[in-house]
C-alpha cells in the first residue's frame, strides 16, 4: 500500500482511539494514559497534514486506536458486544460532527482562534492532562462542537460521567477525535471506505502494527 494509504489509516485509527478513550472513561473513570496524552498531543499540532508531525512520529502511541479499529472491522455489529457498537457509534458521530463543522466558517473560526490561546496555555504545564488544560480543551469543545445541532451522546457509568472534571475530559478526548476526522478527510478518507474497503484498512493496520516496536 502507498504511504498514503498509511497516513489514512493511522488517521482512522485516531479517530477509534478517541472514540475507545471516550468509551473507557465512561464506563471505568480511567483510559490508557500513554493513548490519552498522543491523542490529546494532536489537537494542538494546526497547519499540517503530516501524520508523522500531528502524532509524534511515534505509532505506538496509537497502538489503542489500532486495535479498536481492527476489532471494530473484524466483529459484526449486529449482535456484537455493545461496548463495540458505541465505539463505532462514537467514531461515526465524530465523523458527522468534522463535517458540519467543516461548514461552519464562524465555528471553525473560534476554534482556531482557542486552540491557539490553548498552545499558548500549553507552555505552562507538563501535559495536556493539567486540570486546567483538560477544562480548557473541554471548553473549546462546547463552544464549537457543542453548538452544532448533531451532538454526541457518551453513555457509561453514572457513578464515573458525574465524577468532577471527568465531562470535561470526555469532551477533550471528542475534540482530538475531531482533529483525526478532519485529518482523515484531508488524506481522502470517506465515510463509505468504512464499508468498501475494510479488507485494504484491515490488511495496512497489520502491517503498521507489526512494523511497529
Amino acid at each position: 500500500m502507498s504511504d498514503l494509504h498509511r497516513d489514512k489509516t493511522l488517521a482512522l485509527a485516531a479517530l477509534f482511539q478517541a472514540a475507545t478513550l471516550a468509551d473507557a472513561l465512561a464506563w471505568r473513570g480511567h483510559c490508557d494514559p500513554a493513548a490519552l496524552e498522543a491523542s490529546l498531543n494532536s489537537v494542538l499540532v494546526m497547519d499540517t497534514d503530516d501524520v508523522g508531525v500531528i502524532y509524534g512520529n511515534n505509532v505506538r502511541g496509537l497502538h489503542a486506536g489500532l486495535q479498536a479499529l481492527e476489532q471494530t472491522f473484524l466483529e459484526p455489529l449486529r449482535g456484537g458486544h455493545p461496548r463495540q457498537v458505541d465505539i463505532m457509534r462514537y467514531a461515526l458521530g465524530i465523523i458527522q460532527v468534522e463535517r458540519q463543522l467543516a461548514k461552519s466558517p464562524d465555528l471553525l473560526e473560534t476554534l482556531r482562534q482557542r486552540l491557539e490561546m490553548a498552545a499558548q496555555q500549553r507552555k505552562h504545564f507538563d501535559s495536556l492532562t493539567a486540570p486546567a488544560m483538560l477544562n480548557n480543551l473541554g471548553g473549546i469543545y462546547v463552544d464549537t462542537a457543542g453548538q452544532l445541532r448533531f451532538r454526541i451522546q457518551v453513555k457509561g457509568d453514572q457513578k464515573h460521567l458525574q465524577a468532577a472534571g471527568m465531562a470535561e475530559q470526555v469532551r477533550a478526548v471528542l475534540l482530538s477525535g475531531i482533529r483525526a476526522a478532519w485529518l482523515w478527510h484531508r488524506l481522502g478518507g470517506r465515510r463509505w471506505h468504512l464499508m468498501i474497503t475494510r479488507g485494504q484498512i484491515l490488511a495496512e493496520i497489520r502491517k503498521i502494527i507489526a512494523e511497529s516496536p
